[in-house]
């Protein structure tokens, strides 16, 4: 099994979802978790067939050992 530490998270600007809602998927690498993301026109992107207006990628390494 493959230990997937990138989390990808993206959403709605007026339209924040509660807890994990805006959570996307993880991936195995950061270049992984971009190949994803499609920049389309006016700032908006489309990832796994959907709509945003922003999106994050987070290295859950850095929250996991964060001393």
């Amino acid at each position: 099994m493959t230990e997937k530490y990138f989390l990808l998270l993206a959403g709605e600007r007026y339209y924040p979802s509660r807890g994990t809602g805006d959570w996307i998927d993880t991936y195995a690498s950061k270049e992984e978790a971009e190949a994803e993301i499609e920049k389309i026109k006016f700032g908006r992107f489309i990832i796994k067939n959907a709509d945003y207006d922003w999106y994050q990628i987070v290295d859950l390494r850095d929250w996991i050992f964060k001393e």
